[in-house]
């Protein structure tokens, strides 16, 4: 099962793992650089996952993680595991 990104109000941190439900929320209204650095460190630092090149984040089965269309601005296609 890949990791979910969703965007979210009224959270602690940019970037918070929530392992219950697989997911990843990020705080609405974060900068996006600042985002995938966080995202990329979660990923790669805490959960294992591959490192990816450039701004391509990846879930810790491999596939490429998608963001939301929120975050960044366009719609995204998301891709399962």
């Amino acid at each position: 099962m890949c990791i979910h990104v969703a965007v979210a109000d009224d959270l602690p941190d940019i970037v918070v793992w929530d392992p219950n439900e697989v997911s990843i929320l990020v705080a609405r209204g974060s900068h996006l650089l600042e985002v995938v650095r966080e995202l990329h460190a979660l990923l790669t630092v805490d959960l294992g996952a591959p490192g990816g090149t450039g701004y391509t984040l990846l879930c810790f089965c491999g596939a490429r993680l998608e963001l939301p269309a929120e975050l960044i601005g366009h719609p995204v296609t998301a891709q399962a595991c």
